[in-house]
């Protein structure tokens, strides 16, 4: 692809057929739903780092602070870079402005609507879009995006189930909406054979995050989930802290900061890293059992040179009881309690797709595929919660 910026100067930047086509699309709503690796964010940061080379306020968006200082706000800065605008930052008001082109974004994340109230916007991309957890905040969105000729949204992301994407591009699509999809596969850039074999995804679970399908998981483990009923924020100042942790090296390492009340259980937060060495998930443990106050960590069994490495750190360690069937009946004991922050979006999106292989029998574990959290989020209500339903954490 060829960009022609307000400099003058011709600037090649590499895409491939559906990147192209998804970059050039003028319709008023447009989303390139993409398996994970297949270049959708680098295509959506090039989308936007072109909507600078005219005047205008834009917004660059995402579910929360960590996607979108590490992903999206980082890959458009290497855009702009690449196009040949120079930028001045504001890091005090979330924005940049581009004097040569008179173009000025802002930068937010969409845990609440209330982080997009109040300005028109002429552009806006949303890196990530089926991690938003909440339908009001994207109703929210659409409604800001209104000032000049040409008002644009438009959306990068790996599907979650069958929800906004589907329902609003495929269910009830208008000639206002565009939909581009492409598979890990289809990205000539990479070595995304690779990628996918690392991954070691099968079955349903290959179909959403490497084909880019819309999947209806069926026997899920937790149907009685429900994001407008679990996901709220929290004052949890005085409340109980476990963490449960749950490891890997190829696979992400979970680590979740869980408070408790009475009967209630909130997740609070969620670290959710691939590739991590044994050194960065004991130091990052240690942070957040520090930050957090908690009075107990709960780790993966398997992990023994973890649990003394903790240890040796001065940290209350317990390893975890992995009886899985047991596990899913205290956590869903849990649930009509219970509430997650909105900024944990992996646990949301696992509790959504932790399901049972087909025709499975009373006494069959889940699918053993994205479940990094839910192993963690098990270990800790096997470790602190009684078959009285009463919370303790010691």
């Amino acid at each position: 692809m060829v960009a022609t910026p307000e400099t003058g100067t011709r600037v090649e930047i590499a895409l491939y057929d559906v990147q192209d086509d998804f970059v050039h699309d003028d319709h008023k709503y447009v989303v390139f739903l993409g398996g994970r690796f297949a270049g959708k964010s680098h295509a959506g940061a090039v989308k936007a780092a072109l909507k600078c080379t005219q005047p205008g306020l834009g917004l660059v968006a995402a579910p929360n602070f960590p996607m979108l200082e590490h992903a999206a706000k980082r890959t458009f800065l290497d855009r702009l870079d690449a196009l040949g605008l120079p930028y001045e930052q504001h890091k005090s008001l979330g924005s940049l402005t581009i004097p040569r082109t008179g173009a000025e974004v802002v930068f937010a994340t969409l845990e609440t609507e209330s982080r997009i109230r109040g300005p028109g916007f002429a552009w806006a991309w949303v890196d990530e879009l089926e991690y938003v957890s909440r339908q009001s905040t994207w109703t929210a969105l659409k409604g800001a995006v209104r000032e000049g000729p040409n008002p644009q949204l438009f959306a990068t992301t790996t599907p979650r189930g069958r929800r906004l994407v589907w329902s609003e591009w495929v269910q009830h699509p208008d000639p206002q909406h565009a939909l581009y999809r492409a598979g890990t596969l289809g990205n000539p850039f990479v070595d995304a054979a690779t990628f996918v074999r690392d991954l070691g995804y099968t079955g349903q679970t290959y179909a959403q995050e490497i084909d880019a399908q819309f999947v209806a998981f069926e026997g899920l483990v937790y149907p009685g989930f429900h994001r407008e009923q679990h996901i709220q924020t929290v004052d949890c100042t005085g409340w109980a802290t476990a963490l449960g942790l749950d490891t890997g090296t190829r696979n992400p390492t979970a680590c979740l900061t869980v408070r408790s009340s009475g009967e209630r259980v909130h997740l609070e937060r969620e670290l959710y890293r691939t590739g991590m060495s044994a050194s960065e998930i004991v130091a990052a443990t240690v942070r957040e059992y520090e930050r957090s106050g908690a009075s107990l960590v709960v780790v993966d069994p398997s992990s023994t040179g973890l649990i003394l490495d903790l240890q040796r750190a001065g940290l209350q360690v317990r390893k975890a009881n992995n009886d899985i069937i047991t596990g899913i009946q205290r956590v869903s004991a849990v649930l009509p309690h219970f509430t997650v922050d909105a900024s944990c979006i992996n646990f949301i999106a696992e509790m959504e797709s932790y399901h049972y292989p087909e025709r499975h029998a009373e006494r069959d574990v889940p699918v053993k595929e994205f479940d990094h959290c839910m192993d963690s989020f098990r270990y800790v209500c096997l470790a602190v919660m009684g078959p009285r339903k009463r919370v303790r954490f010691v």
